[in-house]
């Protein structure tokens, strides 16, 4: 008897000393923390899709002190803010600029002034090799709710592929201010992914996602080697299999995309014939195998039960810092390339990208989503042509016709529905990050 109840206190000891020993580490980590995770906040006037208008709070954590590199999510910084800032524990916020921006990953990198890093900072340690694995202690930091420079502690609960991404699933509270914050492996103290988003609250209880570090510092490794690291055309759309989870068995191939991939209906896309070992089982893991390549690549392929090697071509798609808007009375055009563009959009037409509430646009009944059809009788299909035909009749103080392009069941056999709406015209301009002033040149 004395000896099984030594032998519980042993136990029990244990157990408390390990989980004393896991407490102490989970605080050292989270106070490591504090010299790396930073604050972020920007203002939106004009923004692309999927970003929304208005003013944001996130997280960020540096990881290249020497060039002033944060990294963050992409919808805590937008593609085009207005303003962007940064502030260290215990420091006022500092401008920000944008270094690269992908929505697919929802990840972005900014950057600050060198000289604008406390002395106590330092990069973040990051782990980007290694996989998920389900019990892994893990800590969520960030500012949730406003309560800066908070910990939440959880484990890992899975790797996940959902809404055409792979995430890092986790139970740790992740809420409004944690995003783009670090999620820290508690065990070694390194960040292995970037929180991004949760479930619902009144759906779910602890469902929260990261972003997985490894397809993030793919992305880190191509900037510092100045590669442009944009996802690449995929011209190919996949039938997903909801069982298996697989969905790169190919349904449709594009032909009127930038590259064409000579792919047949029912292929399915195994792996780089470089690297078999890696098997895709998703569009996700295919796109990330493809970043920062060009030229020809090829493609180890199933067809009609046969494995046969194809070669395709690879293009980046264009850096999203790069797009260039119009804004004309609180209304967003610009263009949104699309894989399904010649089912969807065949004739090019710009894209309304966003309709400030209670603007002259949204009083006018214009909506985004839609496409832009013509202007005053004129079929205009850039956003610099549009700009100056707006400025026009801006100055000769005349108001415009649009006709706009919706999907819709509404009408006797057609899946089209047309709007005409009459604007008195303001605030004429280019947008984007590196847009020109006024309307640039024709």
């Amino acid at each position: 008897m004395r000896t099984l109840l030594t032998a519980l206190i042993f136990v029990l000891v244990g157990i408390n000393f390990s989980y004393a020993s896991s407490a102490q580490a989970g605080k050292s980590h989270f106070e490591a923390a504090n010299t790396f995770t930073v604050k972020v906040r920007s203002s939106v006037d004009y923004p692309f899709v999927p970003d929304y208008m208005g003013s944001f709070s996130g997280a960020g954590f540096l990881i290249r002190r020497d060039l002033g590199w944060i990294a963050t999510n992409a919808h805590v910084a937008s593609q085009n803010p207005s303003s962007l800032s940064v502030a260290f524990k215990g420091r006022r916020f500092v401008d920000a600029e944008l270094v690269y921006v992908d929505h697919l990953l929802d990840f972005t990198v900014i950057k600050i002034a060198t000289e604008d890093i406390p002395d106590i900072a330092q990069d973040a340690p990051l782990d980007c090799e290694s996989e998920p694995v389900v019990g892994t202690p893990v800590g969520a930091y960030g500012h949730p709710f406003g309560l800066s420079y908070s910990g939440t502690r959880g484990i890992i609960s899975g790797d996940r592929y959902r809404w055409d991404r792979h995430w890092v699933q986790t139970d740790a509270p992740i809420n409004s201010g944690n995003s783009g914050g670090p999620l820290i492996n508690l065990d070694t103290g390194r960040v292995l992914g970037i929180n991004s988003a949760t479930f619902s609250k009144r759906m779910s209880e602890g469902i929260g996602f990261a972003v997985p570090m490894p397809q993030a510092c793919r992305v880190i490794e191509l900037l510092e080697r100045n590669i442009d690291p944009s996802p690449p055309y995929i011209p190919v759309n996949f039938a997903a299999d909801e069982e298996t989870e697989i969905d790169l068995v190919v349904a449709v191939a594009y032909e009127k995309q930038p590259v064409f991939w000579s792919l047949r209906s029912g292929d399915r896309i195994l792996s780089l014939a470089e690297n078999t070992d890696e098997e895709f089982t998703s569009q996700a893991a295919l796109m990330h195998a493809l970043r920062g390549k060009s030229g020809d690549v090829d493609l180890l392929i199933e067809r009609a039960g046969k494995t046969e090697t194809v070669s395709v071509p690879i293009q980046t798609r264009a850096n999203l810092l790069d797009r260039i808007g119009v804004h004309v009375s609180g209304i967003v055009f610009g263009k949104q390339s699309m894989k399904d563009d010649e089912l969807a959009n065949p004739d090019g037409l710009l894209f309304i990208h966003n309709v400030k509430r209670a603007s002259k646009g949204s009083l006018a009944g214009v909506e985004h989503y839609d496409y832009l059809v013509s202007v005053d009788g004129q079929t205009i299909k850039e956003p610099v042509a549009l700009c100056n035909h707006l400025k026009a009749a801006h100055e000769a103080q005349k108001k415009i016709r649009l006709v706009t392009q919706r999907g819709s069941w509404e009408h006797y056999r057609s899946q089209t529905t047309y709007f005409s709406h009459e604007i008195k015209v303001s605030n004429v301009r280019l947008v984007g990050p590196r847009a020109p002033e006024g309307c640039g040149e024709t």
